[in-house]
């Protein structure tokens, strides 16, 4: 898995996710002073389904990328140092992985910072643009606050929470699907090994039919 696999996955994803909850969010009127149920219900039913695509995903890319560890390790070692080290660059790699999450979290992590101390600092002209921005990135993950609290228009212990947490949610559970790799890729080569087994042996039961019986002499 590189960066930009997991960066564009991530990106797409949240995009969908923001998208589909403010339309959830324009059905709630907050004057009623009431947990919106179909936003809670559905909007954790869409962060859920999400999670668990995105957990495949990262599953797909830690045995793709263990492939290519591989192929690294039974290349010839003549072969083109550009294609190798592009190979390389997509290789299994717990560091790669973690960096991944880093790239993909911090630019609503640091939106989020940012939010929080324009609030405490009351910098007038930057919190309104900001609470709009990191209150869209985490668009997603506003159902999980809605049983404890719908306060979205000032700075509060759960927003904060939100803003602070949100940002890695997504990423970790491709980084979890990710670090499957090893065990999918040796499953796989178990599976691989013992066709090749079963194949070996229909094979030489096959010779075995094949052979002529020796005729026996007339007596």
């Amino acid at each position: 898995m590189s960066l930009s696999d997991m960066f564009k996955t991530n990106v797409m994803t949240k995009v969908i996710l923001i998208v589909l909850n403010l339309g959830l969010f324009t059905l709630w009127n907050p004057e009623e002073q009431k947990i919106p149920l179909a936003w809670l219900i559905l909007g954790l039913l869409l962060l859920l389904g999400a999670l668990a695509l995105s957990f495949r995903q990262g599953m797909t890319y830690g045995h793709e990328a263990c492939r290519l560890r591989a192929t690294m390790g039974n290349a010839d070692k003549s072969a083109d140092p550009s294609v190798e080290a592009k190979v390389a660059k997509s290789a299994f790699s717990v560091n790669r992985g973690v960096k991944a999450v880093l790239a993909v979290a911090l630019p609503s992590y640091i939106i989020g910072c940012a939010y929080i101390i324009c609030s405490l600092l009351n910098v007038k002209g930057l919190v309104m643009p900001l609470r709009l921005v990191s209150w869209a990135l985490a668009a997603p993950f506003w159902p999980c606050m809605l049983p404890f609290s719908q306060t979205f228009d000032r700075l509060t212990g759960w927003v904060a929470a939100v803003l602070m947490i949100s940002p890695f949610i997504l990423p970790l559970s491709t980084f979890a699907g990710y670090m499957q790799g090893p065990k999918l890729w040796a499953r796989s080569e178990k599976a691989m090994a013992e066709g090749k087994r079963r194949a070996k042996a229909k094979s030489r039961v096959a010779r075995q039919k094949r052979v002529p019986r020796s005729q026996r002499p007339e007596i």
